[in-house]
């Protein structure tokens, strides 16, 4: 019983919500002629984890029906009741939190039920919220449905000429969410194929979007003053960044516009579309890649100002962490990494806090060349998910290398490459991209061993044209010191 549906909701309620659960269940108005008062009682003995071995259908009917045999059916049947109960309830708390979606609601029952003086104040007051609403990713869906309420008032009362002004808004908002999905589902699908080697055969979206003359658009929207043509343009550069990937006025003109516009945003909505900069200059790492691992740091800088690495709210995911950590540490802000793991590893979750502490320190000090206490930081490196194990080998293996064990090293190279053929949790790109980094030092530490200069430019130019391949920037630089050592 433990792992039953209502057990896993129960376990996710605060101690306030459990409070107010009982009287959601106790209400005549909620539990349909079925008494789950007393279950709950009995279920709340075990709460917060209900993962206590007494915790069976068993235990739970002998302390409901004393001295009466065991019927599970009984049991099932009110499980059953406090789970639908249970499912209600979430969607009372869900209709708490999102006001606009109890005002849809209660217009459409007073529309079917003539009210139309209250209609309209209610029709007011949510307009009133939308207007005081920053800009998100339901905005123009919610401001479609204030116009479709809007045109079923005007209907009611057989006004057609403000309805058909409304008409015109709604038509726009469908325009203003479809430009906004379309730039989302794009940005998704590129990181999708780039991270997860992701294929779409076929893709409506990105043909779509290749053959709309949006910019023609943005100009008609500048010259009739349309209140969100700002939103129309940032959607038109921040679709040609995927489409024209080389013309880096649009990337310019993106990061300009979000920034003079910033504060019309929700705080997901400026999240969202930082994701949208970041990825561009990830992309284009190949293009310049000190140019664009400046512009991360920056905008890194800009997001850690504003607190957009943060979500949850207060918290920064290992992914985001790391990206900003290794961003700084590429391009030799070295002062500025320390005092980052200082100041922001406090922000990681608390389970993990200790393991991510120890791995950056590990990456700084393989930065500051102190080998030794990359090797001593690792030891206290808890494998979380299967990245851990890898950034840890590739740390570890660069590492023997700077401090010469390469005997360890050739051992510790063929075990990694082991680990990566083997194991099926690896994406394939990171496996090609670290099978390539170890299959290359081994093949440097034979020329460092053999003397063998001669191999070192057919190495280099090899390297060089591998379209993956991990920390590909040191590979060449070891590359560099045997041939300068001669």
């Amino acid at each position: 019983m433990k792992d039953t549906k209502l057990m896993n909701i129960l376990k996710t309620f605060t101690k306030d919500e459990m409070k107010e659960f009982e009287k959601f269940v106790a209400s005549p108005y909620f539990n349909s002629g079925k008494n789950c008062t007393p279950l709950l009682k009995q279920l709340r003995k075990f709460y917060p984890a209900f993962d206590n071995k007494n915790l069976t259908y068993e235990y739970l009917y002998k302390k409901l029906y004393p001295g009466k045999q065991f019927n599970k059916q009984v049991m099932w049947n009110l499980t059953s009741a406090m789970e639908k109960m249970a499912k209600e309830f979430l969607e009372q708390a869900a209709l708490r939190k999102d006001n606009l979606d109890k005002l849809g609601l209660l217009l459409s029952e007073l529309g079917n039920r003539k009210l139309l003086n209250i209609y309209l104040q209610t029709l007011n007051q949510m307009e009133k919220q939308l207007e005081e609403r920053a800009i998100d990713y339901n905005y123009f869906e919610d401001k479609g449905h204030l116009e479709n309420y809007r045109q079923d008032y005007y209907h009611s009362i057989d006004k057609t000429l403000p309805a058909a002004d409304s008409k015109l808004k709604a038509s726009e908002y469908q325009i203003m969410l479809f430009l906004r999905m379309t730039v989302g589902g794009l940005n998704d699908m590129r990181a999708l194929s780039y991270n997860h080697n992701c294929q779409f055969d076929v893709n409506i979206p990105i043909e779509m979007a290749r053959r709309m003359d949006l910019e023609s658009v943005v100009n008609y929207a500048k010259s009739k003053n349309f209140e969100y043509a700002f939103l129309i343009e940032i959607y038109f550069h921040a679709l040609m960044t995927m489409l024209e990937q080389d013309k880096t006025i649009h990337f310019d003109r993106l990061r300009k516009l979000y920034e003079i516009h910033f504060n019309k945003f929700s705080m997901s909505e400026k999240r969202t579309i930082m994701h949208w900069l970041v990825n561009y200059c990830v992309h284009s790492l190949e293009l310049d890649e000190a140019k664009y691992r400046r512009i991360i740091f920056e905008l890194n800088q800009f997001r850690l100002k504003e607190g957009l690495a943060y979500y949850p709210e207060g918290q920064i995911p290992k992914v985001i962490y790391f990206q900003i950590l290794s961003c700084a540490l590429f391009i030799n802000e070295i002062e500025w990494a320390s005092e980052f793991i200082k100041n922001y590893t406090s922000k990681i979750q608390p389970q993990i806090r200790k393991s991510v502490r120890a791995m950056a320190y590990a990456y700084l000090n393989f930065k500051t060349k102190e080998y030794d206490k990359v090797l001593v930081n690792l030891k206290d490196v808890d494998f979380f998910d299967i990245s851990d194990k890898i950034y840890s080998r590739h740390l570890m293996a660069i590492s023997y290398y700077e401090i010469n064990e390469l005997e360890t090293l050739l051992h510790y190279i063929d075990a990694s490459l082991h680990f990566l053929a083997h194991n099926p949790l690896i994406f394939e790109k990171e496996r090609v991209s670290y099978t390539n980094l170890f299959n290359s030092l081994k093949k440097i530490i034979s020329i460092k061993e053999n003397s063998d200069l001669d191999s070192i430019p057919v190495l280099r130019n090899a390297i060089e044209q591998m379209k993956y391949a991990g920390d590909k920037k040191w590979l060449l630089e070891k590359l560099d010191e045997l041939e300068q050592k001669g």
